[in-house]
């Protein structure tokens, strides 16, 4: 390798990981805001909600990977452009392009990266991330008992604790509700007590001290009420669980499997549409030859039912055919709108994939797009620094983005195709970043007309001379 490529590819580096940094942060406090109540509320340890991190740190490095091409390229080109490295390259004869290709070269490589990472890593982390997220789900919540707070976390009861120890267990001024179906909720009032969960058995018990009893099993008898005193008296609550139930989901979305899988589940639908097709197109004809029978009897032959019964006929010469029923159009139009329903959801999905593999594609080719825009932006803005770099790779990242997720939404709804919705802005930026790197280099390679003498440039061009 080049010692030039090598000092531009040096200086790529750290920028890189700089903003890759960055971007990450700004992700993961987005994911902490995003599922922090939840990890709260499910009373989720700390290892599980480490282990739920890394599984969405997968679809985040999709994102964040091409997205730190730009601001490295623009600081790396920037820090030349600012120090007249740049200037000093042209001079020595070395163009723009010659200058780029080895960081178009890297860029091409980690989008072949990317690519891998998309097919064989990306649909396994999702996979297991929603697989956890909805054992996280169905998670009961969190056990927690507060002073002077009614607390509903266990199913069938409320209670309300005034003073709690947690160190000893040591309640006092206690008031538990239990519901009654149909009824009134039995009502339990004790001065003190003490609670404990007992593990081995999912258990939450209340021994309490000095208290009452308050029920109406029959809310429409008043005589039914009875009230209990007791020195103590306990109450075992059952099923208190709260642990993460482990399952594995056969089910996978779109955005959990490999090109391959969705290959083929798109023949699957393909093979699904075309027979719906076929079975369509002849409950199809059959009511339209049984609407044409009308004014052409001899068109009947040609009805399912009656080719059945020409067929008894002619084995059975002696057998008399039986009375046979108007065909049923109005059930065959209706199987024909569920026909076309069903085919419209097939290519729903058919689009939904081919989407999401054209997305595996097309991302990864938006690293080299960003060298492309990055590297003459940085030329031109010279020494304005990282803020105008940072400025300008989210700028041209969210211009891209929108691009992408609203092609999704057209190729979703069947709006345009798959791969025009998915490349179209790789499209887009490619012909900016073309456009933009052939204006710098030729802005480049002009001659700087200020430092010219306009009397020599006016006599070059005439052929003439001035006295």
């Amino acid at each position: 390798m080049h010692i030039l490529d090598r000092y531009i590819l040096r200086l790529h580096i750290p920028p890189y990981f700089f903003g890759l940094s960055i971007i990450t942060f700004v992700f993961v406090m987005d994911f902490i805001f995003r599922y922090l109540s939840l990890f709260i509320g499910k009373g989720v340890n700390f290892f599980v909600a480490l282990e739920f991190f890394i599984l969405s740190l997968g679809h985040m490095f999709a994102l964040i990977i091409p997205m730190s091409v730009m601001p490295a390229t623009m600081m790396a080109f920037g820090q030349l452009a600012s120090e007249n490295e740049i200037t000093a390259m042209k001079s020595s004869g070395i163009s723009l392009y010659r200058m780029i290709l080895p960081v178009l070269s890297a860029s091409i490589f980690l989008g072949a990266g990317l690519i891998y990472y998309n097919n064989a890593v990306l649909p396994e982390s999702n996979h297991k991330c929603l697989n956890l997220y909805i054992d996280i789900q169905k998670m009961k919540p969190t056990l927690e008992i507060k002073e002077n707070i009614f607390s509903d976390a266990i199913k069938g009861y409320t209670i309300l604790v005034r003073e709690k120890n947690d160190k000893t267990g040591e309640i006092k001024d206690v008031q538990i509700f239990k519901k009654q179906k149909g009824g009134i909720p039995t009502t339990i009032i004790a001065d003190r007590g003490k609670m404990a969960f007992i593990h081995e058995n999912n258990v939450l018990r209340f021994e309490l001290e000095n208290g009452e009893i308050h029920e109406m099993p029959d809310p429409m008898d008043v005589s039914t009420y009875r009230k209990t005193k007791f020195n103590n008296f306990i109450i075992n609550m059952q099923d208190i669980d709260r642990s993460l139930d482990r399952s594995e989901r056969t089910h996978r979305t779109d955005r959990e499997m490999n090109v391959n899988m969705m290959r083929e589940r798109i023949a699957e639908k393909r093979m699904e549409a075309s027979g719906y097709r076929m079975a369509m197109d002849k409950d199809a004809a059959a009511a339209m030859i049984s609407k044409l029978s009308l004014a052409a009897p001899e068109l009947s032959e040609f009805l399912p039912d009656k080719k059945s019964e020409r067929n008894i006929s002619e084995a059975q010469p002696g057998a008399r055919p039986r009375e046979i029923e108007p065909y049923p159009v109005e059930k065959v139009l209706h199987d024909i709108e569920s026909s076309a329903m069903i085919i419209g959801s097939c290519q729903r999905m058919i689009s939904k994939y081919q989407v999401e593999i054209h997305k595996k594609f097309s991302i990864p080719f938006s690293c080299i797009i960003f060298v492309l825009v990055g590297a003459p932006l940085a030329i031109r803005a010279g020494k304005k620094g990282m803020t105008t770099s940072i400025g300008f790779s989210i700028l041209f990242f969210l211009v891209y983005y929108m691009f992408l997720i609203s092609g999704e939404k057209f190729a979703d709804r069947q709006y345009m195709p798959a791969w025009l919705a998915m490349w179209l802005p790789n499209f887009v930026l490619f012909s900016a970043a073309v456009l933009l790197l052939w204006s710098t280099v030729r802005e480049s390679q002009t001659i700087n007309w200020k430092n010219l003498d306009p009397r020599k440039l006016w006599r070059k061009n005439s052929g003439t001379s001035i006295l």
